[in-house]
């Protein structure tokens, strides 16, 4: 059920804090709260989602040089997964579409050392994907890109689950508890309501193949079409890779969160607008009271930035129908026990 809700001030910038923390895959989740408080005469209405509880699982024990390894006991682990092709999140009449995850995000919240971290996952990456047939039936679980996972489901939730739980069987079968999911095409509201995002064309990528204005080391600042382009081209460009468009991402988003915190400073109205603005546009199952606190907190805890995998990349040709990347499972392994591990107490 969709409901709406109206939002006090103080707690819609609080949410845009969280918004802002999310930013690394384009402005995050946060667009739900609950109230308690009077309202002000400029409050906005914000669109809330249901909640839903994914199953929990049991982390899996962990040593690192012989030392015995935990779960950290205070850990929130949420996945973020900015989509393509889809222009609704509701039901769709087949199991199999074409919305996939274009790029995806795991946020690593310690709430006992008050930190979060991000590792950032290449949607190329190969890992073990539950598919089901048009009528939605399981057909069995294949190896696959996991930006094909969002691929299977009728509804947003089942897109979203199913991409949560390929990206937990990659990452050692750790419990993901929570997931946001959000159109790409957010990227050219998020870049308008900081009046454009100001950003330094990265050389060596033919990127003026698709706009003029960018040209090798120009500072420019994008308009919202300009803004899709710097952070989705990439098939159109002599190297197609995916790494120099998530490098692009980064970019883009760290540009994106300066800017957004400065207009928080000067223009009250920026939050609930921008809240209000991508609102339509994105699915979480988590609920209004798990934000609000959460937002709370991420506003006092610590970022530690942004972690990234290292793999063996396969191209395009006799057995694969797409350029593939391999993980390298020891380096991920000491990237997952950096997030969500610590030494095994005695109690």
């Amino acid at each position: 059920m969709i409901m709406a809700k109206k939002i006090t001030k103080q707690t819609v910038l609080t949410l845009a804090g969280v918004a802002i923390a999310f930013a690394g895959v384009f402005g995050g989740a946060v667009v739900i709260s609950k109230i308690n408080e009077k309202q002000p005469a400029n409050a906005a209405e914000v669109t809330s989602v249901t909640t839903y509880t994914p199953q929990k699982k049991e982390a899996p024990a962990m040593t690192s040089e012989s030392t015995e390894l935990q779960f950290k006991k205070d850990m929130d682990l949420i996945l973020v997964m900015g989509t393509d092709n889809r222009k609704t999140l509701g039901e769709e009449e087949s199991y199999i579409n074409y919305s996939q995850a274009d790029c995806i995000y795991l946020y690593a919240i310690d709430h006992k050392n008050k930190t979060y971290q991000v590792l950032q996952i290449s949607r190329e990456t190969m890992c073990d994907v539950q598919t089901y047939t048009t009528g939605g039936q399981p057909f069995g679980v294949d190896k696959m890109q996991i930006c094909l996972a969002h691929s299977y489901g009728k509804n947003e939730r089942e897109r979203c689950l199913n991409t949560v739980d390929a990206a937990s069987g990659l990452l050692f079968n750790i419990p993901i508890a929570h997931y946001v999911s959000f159109g790409m095409d957010s990227i050219g509201v998020l870049n308008d309501k900081v009046g454009g995002v100001t950003v330094t064309v990265p050389a060596g990528e033919g990127l003026s193949e698709v706009d003029p204005a960018f040209v090798d080391g120009a500072t420019i600042t994008l308009d919202g079409k300009q803004a899709e382009l710097f952070v989705r081209t990439r098939y159109v460009l002599k190297n197609d890779h995916n790494e120099p468009r998530m490098a692009r991402q980064e970019i883009f988003m760290k540009a994106f969160k300066e800017q957004a915190k400065a207009k928080m400073e000067t223009d009250q109205n920026f939050a609930p607008s921008l809240l209000l603005a991508l609102s339509d546009n994105m699915y979480s199952d988590m609920s209004a009271n798990d934000l609000s606190n959460l937002a709370a907190k991420l506003r006092e805890y610590k970022d530690l930035g942004t972690l990234t995998t290292i793999g063996e990349i396969v191209e395009e040709g006799p057995g694969h129908l797409f350029r593939e990347f391999y993980v390298n499972k020891d380096d991920l392994q000491k990237k997952v026990i950096e997030l969500c591990y610590e030494p095994k107490s005695e109690s």
